[in-house]
């Protein structure tokens, strides 16, 4: 019986990692999540651009550990702020604020923003390197919008604000189940374990 080729997780953040290697069960692999992850992977973020920032961060994991690596970038882009804060998500209002500070901040920015203006979305592209150099790219988007206030205890960074089309409540607020169908991240992830249930 061939053995399951170990595939890092390019990232410092358990909550996303955990989140990544659930989409992968079933794949042909073992996932890890790479050991000094916030040294190796430093500068690879903070580019204006989703699939950049999730290959430099697969490759970066690649060629620290020699395996297969897995790289993912995410953003939430509203229409009204002309798709902000998009790749710099997670650099909104400062590289060190805390997920709280910058839901706050743009609930800020929409203040007395409409319901029919408030459209938005979440964004995922994943990137998978091999030790040789080549990157296999799978992008998702979920469709929703921002709601006026904070809800539910569920997931992390945005996922307070946001609700999904055809819901009425935030991902905060939604099971993991229903998220882990609907999600950006599961459309970007369901591709890229299909990749894997092929090639590897």
């Amino acid at each position: 019986m061939k053995e399951d080729v170990l595939i890092v997780v390019a990232s410092s953040n358990e909550g996303k990692v955990k989140e990544l290697a659930g989409f992968l069960n079933g794949a042909p692999v073992r996932v890890t999540i790479l050991p000094n992850a916030g040294a190796i992977l430093e500068g690879t973020e903070g580019r204006s651009d989703y699939e950049a920032n999730a290959v430099a961060k697969a490759r970066r994991a690649a060629e620290a550990s020699g395996n297969l690596s897995l790289g993912e970038d995410s953003g939430l882009e509203v229409d009204c702020l002309g798709g902000a804060p998009g790749p710099l998500s997670a650099r909104f209002v400062s590289a060190s604020a805390s997920p709280d500070e910058r839901n706050e901040a743009l609930l800020q920015k929409l203040s007395g923003v409409p319901r029919d203006k408030r459209t938005a979305r979440f964004v995922s592209v994943v990137a998978i390197a091999e030790a040789n150099g080549e990157v296999h790219i799978f992008r998702g988007e979920c469709e929703g919008r921002i709601a006026f206030e904070a809800a539910g205890e569920h997931g992390f960074g945005y996922d307070p604000l946001f609700i999904p089309d055809r819901y009425d409540r935030t991902f905060g607020e939604l099971s993991a189940d229903v998220k882990n169908r609907i999600s950006h991240r599961a459309v970007a992830m369901a591709q890229a374990r299909e990749y894997l249930v092929s090639n590897v």
